[in-house]
């Protein structure tokens, strides 16, 4: 069901429709409505025929949006729209004077329930990820180290390398050879489509749920099938060392763990009544949530980065019920990580790190709080527009290519990727020299374990320690707590140059590519690697200076350059750092970081989902579009139906148009004859129509079950 010509209510307003607006961000195709079948048939006359394929000539466009190829359009056909509005009629109305007081407690009651098995899920699934790429990666640090302690260096270059390349395979595999979009090619024949994953399953997915939330229902986006590709994917992907993060990914997981709530119902009587697409988005809105909340260990930053970025729809239950479910997840990971033995329990996530409450800043390092604010906002614009143009080229050079060599090139070019990132990680570590441990200077710390953050020996001998392969030949959780540790002299200027530099060079590249990842982790490192070396600069003029507060401060301003997210955000930074002493700076650089990108491009998600056709509408209009009419954009003559329709009427109608939302009039001998007369009227309280009184929103596939 679908068609209505609504537009989903401004993020963080009550859950109610408001009236159908342009939106913008796709040229004309703002203008698509995602409650009906997007790239409907121009050629057929009807209630939205050109609505979305009209030559954008015709009409005044937004500088700088985007503009829809005819390959585009064709492939967009492909989405249908979601029903998020309930439909007013004699039998709903006769089913809530039906439904007693009981029935509507059981139904409350069926969501929290439903809310909390969410929570748990995701929770689990949270832990799974984490101990897998923990034990993976030791065993693999394990083989490797054993070798360089021998000082085999070509031998333990070809164990890191190897076993690089095998995970990067494995989840390539997992994701690419499969799906709608592709099949496995014949050269490689021992991949099965049955043990294959949707390619939906790759990059991070907030794409696709910013898009599904909005009320555009993407293909097997939320399916089970894309929820345990993922996972697969994202651990074999993270143990591969590539520059990812699970963040970004756990978002699209926990959505698909809310979405899978509505494939129960096979399995008990339970959850039928929660088994609609408005009652679907809500439990997709709380997954999202609580992906973030698990995956960081932020509850409070998980429900606001939902309202603030992911959801479309929003209301004041949900809020309850979405922070209910984010304590839950956050929970049951710090539970599960800690053990059953254990009394005490502390806050972590998928990532954690404390820094020192003994100092905070002076007002003067404002200034160079500033300053990150607007390196971290130029430098996520910079990551944004060659991010953007190289997916570009893969999508116009890779999935051009036909008979399986589409798979092939995307699979030989993240192993290109995976090997070239080894080498680089590997021998860039080799040729740094060794460092004495005791140059570091120790500080003080209200955490015991923030304050012992070990150094990676590599080649180097006992009492020496490697700066370079401290940050790049280790796990990315201990590479940041390092970029994060108080004390003094632990990195060198050149040493932090290089590695800020060489880490979002290869965050540039893998972003995109065929296996599950994100974006948050190698965001927040190369924002912290600039942050710290501008606090190891500042050092050299301070001896006071703290350079963990500019490399928090530093990630900040990246994260909010490349995603412009802002209220989630800092309340991201302070739940993971524990640090509200640094609320003002982090907001400063926050707020600078958002505005200096904004000057020069959209957000990275905005951006792909440009990228991936997927139809969003925005709150508000383009300021030269706020004067079309209606009648500037619509097909004429208009399809519409009478009050009263024979069967056999409304399913010829419907097999003679490729779209779905049909004006309700009067004053009409049948459907579809002659043009709307001269009079006034509305639909939903909007002049639209004349003498138009209900909009019927009428599926194919509906009707020919009904009948």
């Amino acid at each position: 069901m679908g068609g209505r010509l609504n537009k989903p209510a401004r993020r963080g307003s009550s859950d109610v429709s408001r009236p159908y607006e342009y939106g913008s961000g796709y040229g004309f195709s703002g203008l698509t409505n995602p409650r009906h079948p997007v790239g409907a048939d121009t050629s057929s006359d009807g209630f939205f025929a050109s609505a979305t394929l009209q030559s954008a000539t015709t009409l005044p466009r937004a500088p700088g949006k985007h503009r829809l190829t005819p390959m585009a359009k064709e492939g967009m056909k492909n989405l249908q729209s979601l029903n998020f509005s309930l439909i007013d009629s004699l039998l709903y109305r006769d089913y809530l004077r039906k439904t007693t007081t009981l029935s509507h407690v059981k139904h409350t009651f069926g969501k929290w329930f439903i809310c909390f098995l969410i929570g748990v899920l995701v929770g689990l699934v949270a832990w799974g990820i984490k101990m897998s790429v923990e034990h993976t990666q030791d065993l693999k640090f394990k083989f490797t180290a054993n070798k360089v302690q021998e000082g085999r260096i070509a031998i333990a270059f070809l164990i890191y390398a190897s076993a690089n390349t095998i995970f990067v395979m494995l989840a390539c595999v997992l994701v690419i050879f499969s799906g709608p979009f592709s099949s496995p090619p014949p050269s490689l024949p021992f991949i099965s489509s049955q043990w294959s994953f949707w390619p939906l399953s790759s990059s991070s997915g907030i794409p696709e749920v910013m898009g599904y939330l909005n009320g555009v229902k993407i293909p097997s986006a939320m399916s089970f099938k894309t929820l345990v590709g993922k996972v697969l994917s994202l651990v074999l992907a993270y143990s591969s060392g590539l520059a990812i993060g699970p963040e970004g990914p756990m978002i699209h997981i926990g959505s698909a763990v809310g979405a899978a709530v509505g494939h129960l119902r096979k399995a008990t009587n339970f959850f039928w009544k929660y088994n609609n697409d408005r009652d679907k988005r809500d439990f997709i809105s709380t997954g999202a949530a609580t992906g973030m909340a698990a995956a960081f260990g932020a509850p409070i930053g998980g429900v606001l980065f939902s309202i603030e970025e992911a959801s479309s729809f929003w209301s004041r239950q949900l809020t309850w019920r979405t922070f209910f479910c984010c304590m839950i997840a956050t929970f049951t990971v710090n539970f599960l990580l800690q053990g059953f033995g254990t009394v005490d329990i502390h806050d972590s996530g998928l990532l954690t790190f404390g820094l020192s409450r003994a100092y905070l800043y002076r007002y003067v390092e404002l200034l160079c709080f500033f300053l990150l604010g607007i390196l971290g906002g130029g430098l996520g614009a910079v990551f944004v527009y060659f991010n953007v143009r190289l997916n570009k080229w893969r999508k116009n050079t890779l999935g051009s290519l036909r008979g399986g060599r589409s798979d092939l090139a995307k699979f030989a070019e993240i192993l290109l990727i995976g090997l070239a990132t080894s080498s680089i990680v590997f021998f860039l570590s080799f040729k740094f020299p060794c460092r004495q441990v005791s140059s570091i200077i120790p500080e003080p710390a209200v955490c015991e374990e923030d304050a012992a953050v070990g150094m990676v020996q590599f080649f180097c001998k006992p009492g020496f320690y490697n700066e370079m392969a401290s940050l790049l030949f280790t796990n990315p959780d201990a590479a940041m707590r390092r970029l994060f540790d108080r004390s003094h002299n632990m990195f060198t200027l050149v040493g932090l140059s290089v590695f800020t530099t060489v880490y979002f060079i290869l965050s540039l590249v893998t972003a995109g590519t065929a296996v599950a990842g994100g974006l948050f982790i190698p965001m927040m490192m190369v924002g912290a690697g600039m942050g710290r070396l501008m606090g190891e600069l500042m050092l050299l003029i301070s001896p006071e200076t703290d350079p963990s507060i500019y490399a928090l401060i530093g990630a900040s301003s990246m994260m909010a350059g490349y995603s412009r997210l802002t209220i989630s955000l800092v309340v991201i930074m302070v739940e993971l750092t524990e640090g509200t002493q640094y609320l003002l700076p982090i907001i400063m650089a926050v707020m600078v970081a958002k505005w200096t990108a904004d000057l020069f491009t959209e957000s990275l998600y905005d951006n792909l989902m440009h990228l991936k056709c997927i139809p969003f509408l925005h709150s508000k209009p383009p300021r030269d579009m706020q004067a079309l009419e209606v009648g500037d954009v619509m097909a004429e003559p208009v399809v519409s139906l009478r009050e009263v329709e024979r069967v056999g009427d409304v399913l010829a109608m419907l097999r003679s148009n490729n779209h779905n939302g049909f004006p309700v009039v009067s004053g009409f001998d049948g459907f579809g004859h002659g043009r709307f007369p001269p009079g006034s009227g509305s639909i939903n309280g909007q002049r639209y129509f004349p003498s138009a009184t209900a909009l019927s929103s009428i599926d194919h596939a509906d009707i020919q079950r009904d009948t």
